[in-house]
């Protein structure tokens, strides 16, 4: 009887929690993990003559990770605001850093012909950067614990983020970094810093993701076209959508005056990256709210066609959402699976001109269509319990 009552209860405090999920975000999130997947599928070719292939890769890497920080912190907010510094939180950080790094180097033995024994846990430029980031970051919280319960902490701890925001940026351009290089993903750190404490801020602030403000929407679809058209002139400056420090975007070949000034360059960086992530959020909302606009025609046919359409986009958002609430999995399992597919140097081809564009489109759509197989094959419930194995309460 008892043990009746708990399973209810158990399956009660699921639905509230599934409740309390935002739809938007978990579809958003899932666009994010696919563009993830798709961007490190695309890396081999960022140096492609083709511009299908390099402008698709540096429109996704000038957001995506920022986009990713920024609702890392825009939920961690509220996890921490209610049960404070979750320690066993932390340490399943550094168990999925652990795992990733051996699963790469057993991956870079593999298909790169690394002879190392032991993969370098002290020094992170890879796909595992994030989990060390998060890490960090959420570390840096403790010391507002003593304000996070009071009627007045509230604007200390913002005082607090925006403290850590301004100081990030002076701190990525310190000459120490020539020495850490990526020590412990120092870099990462201080550069994608600023977005995490702004996903912070955002919650802190009550900022409402159901409605669509025109401004950030506007500029980042221009934004976009400014990538997308303009990418050659602007390729010296893109160094910082990676988060590197200031000394790596000072050697690129940029204007005299950000020679200079290259902190501004970083600022900029911070509008630029939202401003895109934004508008591509903009456009999931779009269709969601165009696919509840839809009305059935009279005839038996219209009929057909509009639930044709409707179980079309009903499919792709519960993917996305499906996706975006098990995100975890497919950012830790899916980098050997792109390693093993590029062994072979199926990329190869594509650093040559005079390939027909109808191949460089088909061999794109298939990019496309594994990318979605991973996100289906690694979006698992039994995958995202091992990678949080009842250390993040």
């Amino acid at each position: 009887m008892r043990e009746s009552i708990r399973k209810e209860e158990r399956k009660e405090k699921g639905r509230d929690k599934t409740k309390k999920r935002v739809k938007e975000l978990d579809s958003f999130k899932g666009f994010l993990i696919f563009l993830v997947v798709l961007g490190h599928f695309l890396l081999p070719l960022s140096d492609s003559p083709y511009p299908l292939f390099n402008r698709s890769f540096y429109l996704i890497y000038s957001f995506h990770m920022p986009a990713f920080l920024f609702l890392s912190g825009y939920f961690a907010y509220g996890k921490w605001k209610k049960r404070g510094t979750s320690f066993r939180s932390l340490f399943s950080y550094l168990l999925l850093y652990i795992l990733m790094k051996f699963m790469l180097h057993r991956a870079d033995i593999l298909f790169y012909d690394v002879h190392t024994t032991w993969p370098d846990f002290f020094h992170e430029s890879s796909t595992p950067w994030y989990l060390l980031v998060l890490f960090f970051l959420e570390l840096t919280l403790l010391p507002m614990e003593i304000f996070r319960r009071k009627k007045t902490g509230e604007q200390v701890i913002s005082f607090y983020f925006l403290c850590l925001i301004v100081l990030s940026i002076p701190l990525s351009f310190m000459k120490i970094g020539e020495e850490w290089k990526d020590f412990l993903a120092s870099d990462r750190i201080l550069g994608f810093a600023p977005f995490f404490y702004l996903g912070m801020l955002a919650k802190l602030g009550d900022f409402s993701f159901q409605k669509i403000h025109r401004t950030p929407f506007v500029l980042g679809f221009c934004f976009t076209l400014i990538i997308i058209l303009f990418l050659p002139k602007l390729l010296p400056y893109t160094r910082v959508f990676y988060g590197t420090w200031g000394y790596r975007i000072e050697g690129e070949a940029i204007l005299p005056f950000f020679k200079k000034h290259p902190a501004l360059i970083r600022i900029a960086f911070i509008p630029f990256s939202l401003c895109i992530a934004y508008f591509f959020y903009g456009l999931l909302i779009f269709l969601r709210q165009k696919k509840e606009s839809i009305q059935p025609e009279i005839t038996s046919r219209g009929s057909q066609i509009y639930f044709g359409m409707e179980r079309v986009f009903q499919d792709r958002e519960t993917f996305l959402m499906k996706m975006g609430h098990y995100s975890m999995p497919i950012y830790v399992f899916h980098r050997p699976f792109r390693d093993a597919f590029f062994a072979g140097g199926l990329e190869q081809p594509f650093w040559h001109e005079g390939i027909p564009f109808w191949l460089i489109l088909l061999f794109y759509i298939f990019l496309l269509l594994l990318s979605l197989l991973l996100l289906f094959v690694l979006g698992r419930k039994t995958l995202d319990n091992l990678c949080r194995f009842r250390f993040t309460g």
